[in-house]
């Protein structure tokens, strides 16, 4: 299942599309802010043994050209929705979006929701985050947030996933200017698509921190996306957990698309697992 990788020209944008396997839902993977498709390879080509897989990079990621626009969560829902189309995949979807990609696979959600089968949202971004969020920042992590775009500028373009400067500066302002009034779904949009939300866990499970709190209440709010929801907590405290937690990863994968073929609802969860 190594996949066949494709340059696709939507609008302005030239995108690197990866496709594995057959077979539907076919599942669909929208990285990080910096992240790339590379890194969901692995994850990608096991779930590929059961049915198609799309990963790509968006601009300005990997091989992918220059962003060309203000990286708004609806421009670039389009392009995705122009790469699944130029691939051939114009069937039912799961959604799988990882940090940032699950504001912008919420988005493709709202924008065409006849086709979403599923949806998975790994550690994903919330839209009120940057206003809820830094009251709960020591210091220090105070200090370490107002450094993120420097750092875009001066660290290297592989530090960035591939992504130019301006690009890359751009969608993190856009991030920044994210509020309530921009999220795409509301409470219950998703209807009884089966959907799971995956949380990375607390560097002390004694003493999790106001912080790891903060955002915990911001994933319960993701997972009442959906009636036939579930929200599972990581053993992993790292973010990405596509490389630190992959088996959690694609075990929740499997469980929504197998769900969305059959219409049954999701399992019980591991019951030292689960969100509470």
């Amino acid at each position: 299942m190594d996949g066949d990788t494709t340059m696709v020209q939507v609008g302005r944008h030239r995108l690197e599309t990866t496709v594995f396997g057959s077979g539907e839902p076919a599942v669909v993977v929208e990285p990080s802010l910096g992240g790339y498709a590379a890194a969901w390879r692995n994850i990608a080509m096991t779930i590929a043994q059961d049915t198609t897989v799309v990963t790509y990079n968006r601009a300005p990621y990997g091989a992918s050209s220059p962003a060309r626009d203000g990286r708004r969560p609806r421009e670039i829902a389009d392009d995705l929705h122009g790469v699944l189309k130029a691939v051939g995949v114009t069937g039912p979807l799961v959604l799988v979006g990882h940090s940032i990609g699950g504001i912008y696979l919420r988005t493709y959600a709202a924008l065409h929701m006849e086709r979403i089968a599923g949806m998975v949202l790994v550690d994903s971004s919330h839209e009120t985050q940057r206003k809820l969020i830094p009251k709960y920042l020591s210091p220090r992590d105070r200090v370490l947030a107002a450094l993120t775009m420097p750092q875009m500028i001066v660290r290297s373009r592989e530090w960035r996933g591939g992504g130019d400067r301006r690009s890359c500066v751009t969608e993190f302002r856009m991030f920044k200017r994210l509020s309530a009034a921009d999220q795409a779904l509301a409470s219950g949009g998703l209807g009884e698509r089966p959907l799971i939300v995956l949380t990375r866990g607390p560097v002390s499970e004694t003493r999790p921190g106001r912080l790891w709190l903060g955002w915990y209440e911001l994933q319960q709010d993701l997972a009442r996306l959906s009636a036939n929801s579930r929200h599972v907590v990581s053993e992993s405290p790292e973010h990405y957990l596509n490389e630190c937690d992959p088996a959690l990863v694609t075990s929740a994968i499997c469980e929504v698309v197998h769900s969305a073929r059959t219409g049954a609802p999701l399992g019980a969860p591991a019951a030292t697992s689960e969100g509470d």
